[in-house]
Parts: C-alpha cells; sequence; structure tokens
C-alpha cells in the first residue's frame, strides 16, 4: 500500500549501491542536474536552510517530553543522552534544551564506534567535515554517516556537549533485549541513549566521566521502532514481529 501510494503521487524508491555518504553525494548531483529541491538534514556550504529547519522540528519532541516529564514526575533532566547520525538530532534536542531549562543538563553525544564522525572531529580539533575512520557499517544503521552536518548540527555539538561515547555494537544489541524485556520496541540505533546509560550503570569510571550519581535525571529519546524487523527478531531470539 504504501508503495502504491509513493507511485501514485509520482514518486520513485531508488536504492544505491553504496553507503549513507555515497547516497547523499548521488541524491545531491541528481537534484542539481534535474532541478529537483533536496530535502535532507545533512548539510554544507551552500545547503543549510532546509537541514536547519529539520533540525528545529526535531526540537517538538524535546517540548513533549519535557512538558511529560514535569507534568508526570515534577522533575527536569540533569543529563540529555543523545545518539547521533549526522547530529541533527542532537542539535535539535541541545538547541531546545538550551533555551528551556536554567540551568541547562549536561549532554551526551554517543555514536557507533564505526561511524564516529563527531567523536573523531573532537578528538582531532575538526572543523565537522571530517570523515569517521570506520566503514559506517555497525548495527546501528540510522547513525552509519560518515561525516556530521557541518554547517548546522556541528557547532552545537561541538559547543555544548560535556562528553562524547562511540558505542560497540554490543551494547545495542543488549539495550534491544532488555528494553524489550520492558516491554519497549527500541530498534538498533533508536535504543543507543539507553544502551549508554547501560555501559555507564556498570562502569564506575564512565559514570563519573558522564558526571552520573544517583541524583541524576537522564533523558533519552527511543527514536526508532523495529525498523529492521528480521534483525530485531534475531536479536531478541525470537519471532515478535
Amino acid at each position: 500500500k504504501q508503495w502504491y501510494q509513493r507511485r501514485v503521487r509520482g514518486a520513485e524508491l531508488v536504492e544505491v549501491d553504496g553507503d549513507y555518504d555515497t547516497t547523499v553525494a548521488q541524491v545531491m548531483r541528481e537534484a542539481e542536474e534535474n532541478g529537483w529541491v533536496l530535502v535532507g538534514d545533512t548539510s554544507w556550504e551552500g545547503y543549510e536552510q532546509v537541514p536547519r529547519d529539520i533540525t528545529t522540528a526535531y526540537s517538538t519532541i524535546f517540548c513533549e517530553a519535557l512538558q511529560q516529564m514535569w507534568d508526570e514526575t515534577g522533575l527536569e533532566p540533569t543529563h540529555v543522552i543523545l545518539q547521533a547520525g549526522v547530529g541533527s538530532f542532537a542539535a535539535g534536542g541541545i538547541a531546545y534544551c538550551l533555551t528551556a531549562l536554567t540551568p541547562p543538563p549536561r549532554f551526551v553525544c554517543v555514536e557507533p564506534v564505526d561511524a564516529d564522525c563527531i567523536y573523531e572531529n573532537i578528538r582531532v580539533s575538526g572543523d565537522g567535515t571530517l570523515p569517521c575512520q570506520g566503514k559506517t557499517e555497525s548495527i546501528s544503521a540510522g547513525l552509519n554517516c560518515g561525516i556530521p552536518a557541518s554547517k548546522t548540527a556541528w557547532p552545537l555539538l561541538r559547543d555544548h556537549c560535556s562528553a562524547y561515547v562511540a558505542l560497540g555494537d554490543g551494547w545495542p544489541v543488549a539495550a534491544v533485549r532488555e528494553l524489550y524485556a520492558k516491554g519497549v520496541i527500541a530498534g538498533e540505533s533508536g535504543c543507543c541513549g539507553y544502551a549508554t546509560l547501560m555501559a555507564a550503570r556498570g562502569d564506575e569510571k564512565v559514570r563519573g566521566e558522564l558526571g552520573l550519581s544517583e541524583e541524576s535525571v537522564v533523558l533519552v529519546v527511543n527514536t526508532e521502532g523495529a525498523t529492521d524487523p528480521v534483525l530485531y527478531n534475531e536479536i531478541i531470539g525470537k519471532h515478535v514481529l
């Protein structure tokens, strides 16, 4: 049905033989050649307004989450853990929390080890245009981006995160399983904020580096459900989808 609806509206779904960054480059070329409007949340010199609008739209999630937290618990977060691909979702969370919370919480950026482009730029004092060192083939497919959104997300992530985390694939797998046991369906990308908490839970040094204590109030967002049902069933070890 969804494919039919897309076809009726004149759209065509094209599969690219390559990774995320290869796909972005191809889409950019074809949009320019055909006079198409390009809609994406990564950015570069000369392509900033649409990604900035998308980043702003992400802030709606945090507006609703903070309001729900306050209504149900009377608490505000001391920490916000934000998974990042190119960084637009994370930047949207940072931008909103900076305006809504005083004092602002600590922000923690988390990426897969194999696609840690933001971590890599921080590590070498880059300008947000450097690629990660990995192959962008982590289990967290939605975060497998090799270059940050340099003109929009990067400045916020650079200036306002207190820590940058690169997760190995074992942590998202463990988080998917633990969340499933709690009745939450979270995909291998959507769970990475929670996976970071799991990693900190068993490691005093990590807790110290992230500034976590028994008094901490941590906001994580499950950004995706089981976007890959086959992989999800494999991780859970049963056919649930």
